[in-house]
């Protein structure tokens, strides 16, 4: 009798004995068992436990009679030889720690050989392949810690992080609940962005996308959160330029023609200084990228970055599988954030936030601000997204400031508005309407813009 076999078979014998013991090893699944036999009697011993049933000889020969599996394992004298041939019950949580083991090297080998296989076909490409090799391994790794909570320990766990942020804000600190964004009104409205899901910022050409990706990595690099971002359209040598630009306050087009006063080459040196010394903000501006290598991507230097959040920019310009060619945009675009999405959730405790274009349909529309109903034409961003947030900057519409869309009031239609932006503040203001928010409310943040620079804060 093989190794294994004998480790199979003193667990069941050991729970037949101490059937307490059973509790101790939650992990162990029927599938980890070879002998057909003993994942027979494993799954009938997890029936009985899941229904709070006894468990001894004579209730799983009755669970397998029930299922018509008793004969077919040998019947009552394969189970008398289990109780009788077990070394010892008291080291049933052993045999279970080095049966889940084995059972994990053969998982390894059964995922590598049909990797193997796949390669030989010689259909599928290098870089397919390495994703496949992700996938399938990631999963075999989801498959070892037990992601189970009780709803009592899940809440206590909430209510200790709620506490902790309730006593930073009393002592003048933090009251983020998510990475910040380097907006304070958009701050104020989702309390930064929040771990484990894919948020989205939607727009139409020259609103800002970019430029809140950049507040984005700046904050949150500045409090020592690692960020990751994906420059997919623009070169990192246009994402520098802008970095310096929004730190010195001197226009990106006085940098990109070197064209500097004295005032601003005084300016830039010490802001080429301080983003020298940042850490924490790392730079991928590949194109051509798949969603699987970026997921690779951010996984390779997610240690060294301690990334705590990723930013894609943006949905539309990943590019798609080559085996998948043949998806239209909408499907193109499902599969991205569903892959996302799968990424957010898996415990690492990062955000992605993806960067969106919207469709052309609010163009048509007198009041051309983002509604959560322009991202339907593209695939499952409004349904995957946890958080959705449109920009409009009303200068790109229009000459002067629109009432109901630039500002609010109930005076007179005829006649000065004292509510009215000034011309020089509506040019300079970014609105951030927050459009989907499944955990807190919606509503408009708005935040200062800076041509010249780019900056929006």
């Amino acid at each position: 009798m093989h190794a294994r076999d004998i480790l199979e078979r003193s667990i069941l014998g050991g729970i037949l004995l101490k059937p307490d013991a059973i509790s101790l090893i939650p992990a162990l699944e029927p599938d980890d068992f070879a002998d057909l036999r003993c994942k027979a009697v494993w799954s009938a011993m997890r029936n009985l436990e899941a229904f709070n049933r006894p468990i001894d000889g004579a209730t799983v020969a009755a669970e397998l009679e029930r299922e018509d599996r008793l004969d077919s394992i040998g019947g009552w004298v394969f189970l008398g030889e289990l109780a009788a041939n077990v070394p010892t019950a008291e080291n049933v949580v052993e045999y279970c720690t080095r049966l889940r083991d084995l059972a994990l090297v053969t998982r390894i080998a059964s995922a590598a050989g049909q990797l193997q296989e796949e390669a030989k076909r010689g259909t599928t490409s290098g870089a397919e392949l390495l994703a496949m090799c992700w996938e399938a391994f990631a999963k075999l790794g989801h498959d070892e810690p037990d992601r189970t909570h009780e709803i009592g320990a899940i809440v206590k766990e909430l209510m200790r992080d709620l506490s902790k942020v309730a006593e930073d804000r009393e002592h003048g600190g933090s009251s983020l609940t998510g990475y910040p964004t380097g907006i304070a009104g958009l701050d104020e409205k989702i309390g930064g962005w929040q771990p484990g899901i894919v948020q989205i910022v939607a727009a139409r050409p020259a609103m800002g996308k970019s430029s809140v990706a950049l507040a984005t990595m700046d904050a949150c690099s500045a409090a020592g959160v690692g960020a990751h971002l994906f420059s997919l359209e623009d070169s990192r040598q246009s994402h520098a330029g802008r970095a310096l630009s929004r730190e010195s306050s001197v226009p990106a087009t006085n940098l990109r023609t070197a064209d500097l006063t004295r005032d601003q080459f005084s300016r830039v040196g010490p802001a080429l200084n301080a983003l020298g010394k940042r850490r924490g903000w790392i730079v991928d501006d590949r194109g051509g990228l798949t969603v699987d290598e970026i997921i690779r991507s951010v996984r390779r230097h997610a240690k060294r970055n301690k990334t705590r959040i990723v930013v894609v920019d943006y949905a539309q310009v990943i590019a798609k599988r080559r085996s998948r060619r043949d998806l239209d945009e909408n499907e193109h675009l499902t599969e991205v954030v569903n892959a996302l999405a799968a990424a957010a959730k898996d415990g690492s405790g990062m955000a992605y936030v993806l960067m969106s274009q919207l469709n052309r349909e609010l163009e048509k529309r007198p009041d051309k601000r983002p509604q959560l109903a322009d991202l339907r034409g593209s695939g499952s961003l409004e349904q995957v997204a946890k958080i959705v947030i449109g920009l409009y900057r009303g200068i790109e519409y229009c000459e002067s400031p629109q009432k109901w869309i630039d500002w609010s009031c109930r005076c007179p239609a005829k006649g000065t508005c004292e509510h009215a932006p000034t011309q020089e503040d509506w040019e300079r203001t970014m609105q951030l309407l927050v459009l989907k928010n499944n955990n807190g409310p919606t509503g408009t943040a708005y935040a200062r813009w800076d041509g010249p620079t780019t900056r929006v804060d």
